[in-house]
C-alpha cells in the first residue's frame, strides 16, 4: 500500500528530506503552482480537488477553475511524474436531510462525468483521474461506485470517513473495495494506525494522512519499534500526560542526524516543520513494518 502525505504550501518540504515521498497537494487557492519552487519532484503525485475547503466558502469554483489549479500543481513536474487527478467533488459535510445527501451523491457523479470528459479530452498519458465515492449509506456507496465505474474510471477514492467510528470506517472500506477491487481503491484522509493495518490487510492500494504535520503542529512527537506518542515537555499541551518528553530518544531520522534537540523547541513554526519531518519518518516506519509483517514489501 503506498502512503501519500497530505502537503500544503506552508508544510516542510518532505521530498528533500525522502526521495520517495508520494504527496497529496489539494487544488486550493494558497498552492498553486506551489511545487515549482522543490527541486526534487514527487515520484507520485495525487492532486485533490480541495472540495472540503470550498464547501466551507461563500462561492465555489466552476470545475475549469479547479482544474486550473491542478494544473498549475502538477505542471512542472518531469514526464516520469505519475499524475492522478481528483474530479470536483461534493462533500457530505453540512448535509443533515436525505435531499441534501442525495444532492450532493448525484452532484458528485454530475461533476464525475464532465471531469473525465475533460481530462481525457488532453490526451496526456500521464494524467489519470480517480472517481471520488461519494455516498450517504451502503446503497448510495454501492450506486455510486457502479456509476463511476460506468464512465470509465479505473480509480476510486473513498473519504468522510473521519467522523465515523473505527468499526464504520472499516465496514465503508471493505464495501468500496468489494465494488472497486482493493487494489484499485484510495482512502483519503487516515488518522489512525488499526485503519492503515486494516487497509494493508486488505490490499488497498493507498492512503493519505496530514498526521506527521498536524501532530507537529499539536506538539507531539512520534517515535517508531514500537510506536509512540509523546507531547514537548516544554509546551502547555497536555501537561497531565504522562507521555512527556524532556530529551529526544535515539533516532536515526534526518532531523536528528544533524540536530535531535530542535524536534523539542516548541515554536516558531520552522521547529514545528522539522518536528513533522521526524514524525513522518517515524510513521512510514511503522507502515513499513506493517507491510513487511504482511509480506507485501
Amino acid at each position: 500500500m503506498d502512503f501519500y502525505i497530505s502537503w500544503s504550501h506552508s508544510d516542510a518540504n518532505f521530498i528533500d528530506y525522502f526521495p520517495d515521498c508520494f504527496m497529496l497537494v489539494s487544488a486550493v487557492p494558497d498552492n498553486r503552482g506551489s511545487l515549482r519552487r522543490f527541486q526534487k519532484k514527487p515520484r507520485k503525485l495525487l492532486v485533490d480537488c480541495g472540495s472540503v475547503y470550498y464547501v466551507k466558502q461563500k462561492e465555489r469554483p466552476s470545475l475549469k477553475e479547479v482544474y486550473d489549479i491542478q494544473a498549475s500543481i502538477y505542471d512542472g513536474c518531469p514526464v516520469s511524474t505519475e499524475v492522478t487527478l481528483v474530479h470536483f467533488d461534493e462533500p457530505m459535510l453540512y448535509k443533515e436531510t436525505l435531499s441534501q445527501k442525495y444532492y450532493s451523491m448525484e452532484r458528485t457523479l454530475f461533476n464525475a462525468n464532465e471531469y473525465i470528459t475533460l481530462i481525457n479530452s488532453f490526451k496526456d498519458e500521464r494524467l489519470s483521474c480517480m472517481g471520488v465515492i461519494q455516498g450517504f449509506d451502503e446503497a448510495s456507496i454501492i450506486y455510486s461506485a457502479f456509476e463511476l465505474q460506468k464512465m470509465g474510471y479505473k480509480k476510486f477514492g473513498i473519504g468522510s470517513l473521519l467522523k465515523k467510528n473505527l468499526s464504520e470506517q472499516i465496514a465503508i472500506i471493505k464495501l468500496a473495495s468489494n465494488i472497486v477491487g482493493a487494489s484499485n481503491l484510495h482512502v483519503f484522509g487516515v488518522t489512525g494506525l488499526l485503519p492503515i493495518k486494516t487497509m494493508i490487510d486488505l490490499g488497498i492500494a493507498s492512503c493519505d494522512s496530514t498526521r506527521p504535520t498536524m501532530a507537529a503542529a499539536f506538539y507531539q512527537v512520534f517515535y517508531s519499534n514500537p510506536f509512540r506518542t509523546f507531547y514537548l515537555a516544554e509546551s502547555h499541551a497536555k501537561p497531565s500526560s504522562p507521555n512527556r518528553l524532556e530529551s529526544p530518544l535515539p533516532c536515526l531520522c534526518p532531523i536528528c542526524k544533524n540536530n535531535a534537540n530542535e524536534i523539542l523547541i516548541p515554536s516558531p513554526r520552522e521547529y514545528m516543520r522539522l518536528r513533522s519531518v521526524h514524525n513522518y519518518f517515524h510513521l512510514t516506519e511503522e507502515i513499513n513494518e506493517m507491510k513487511r509483517n504482511k509480506g507485501v514489501v
